[in-house]
């Protein structure tokens, strides 16, 4: 077996391996390749190959990449904005948003009530949280709409807080 031939195994062994652990994009895996050493003559035909026979696709890591930082209460503008620098063109990123639909409210609603425990009793206050779900990704709007929303609870609800 000659040396080029070993060099594309060995990159595929790697790529397969880095699959195996988790979904990855197709520019961050071409990342992670050339890291290893491997060139963009060798990396690019091992990811045709993946994606042709279904180890690697974009829009499963997109739609994983949605799940698991909805999980963790990030809004649609992070994850668009971390799909778009991982290299996941658009249309599959907004195919991924409605093959997985979240309610971003809900999940904005929950965030607040997990990082702030009490109401706004103040513009300042108010405003705070507006930029607080701003940064985590909900949509501005959204934000203003809910920096001075809290939950009414009677008293036997107020274990959830």
């Amino acid at each position: 077996m000659d040396d080029e031939k070993r060099r594309l195994l060995d990159c595929e062994k790697r790529a397969v391996g880095l699959l195996a652990r988790r979904e990855h994009s197709r520019l961050e895996l071409a990342r992670k390749l050339a890291d290893r050493g491997f060139t963009a003559d060798e990396v690019e035909p091992v990811l045709e190959r993946l994606a042709d026979e279904g180890w690697q696709s974009d829009q499963r890591y997109a739609e994983s990449l949605i799940r698991a930082r909805s999980a963790r209460r990030y809004g649609p503008d992070r994850i668009a904005n971390e799909l778009a620098q991982q290299g996941v063109d658009e249309s599959v990123a907004g195919a991924a948003f409605a093959a997985e639909p979240q309610d971003w409210e809900a999940l904005a609603r929950e965030q607040l009530v997990a990082r702030f425990r009490e109401p706004a009793e103040d513009f300042p206050e108010r405003a705070r949280r507006h930029r607080h779900l701003v940064r985590r990704g909900f949509p501005p709007d959204l934000a203003h709409e809910l920096a001075g929303w809290w939950p009414e609870l009677d008293e036997s609800d107020s274990d959830l807080l």
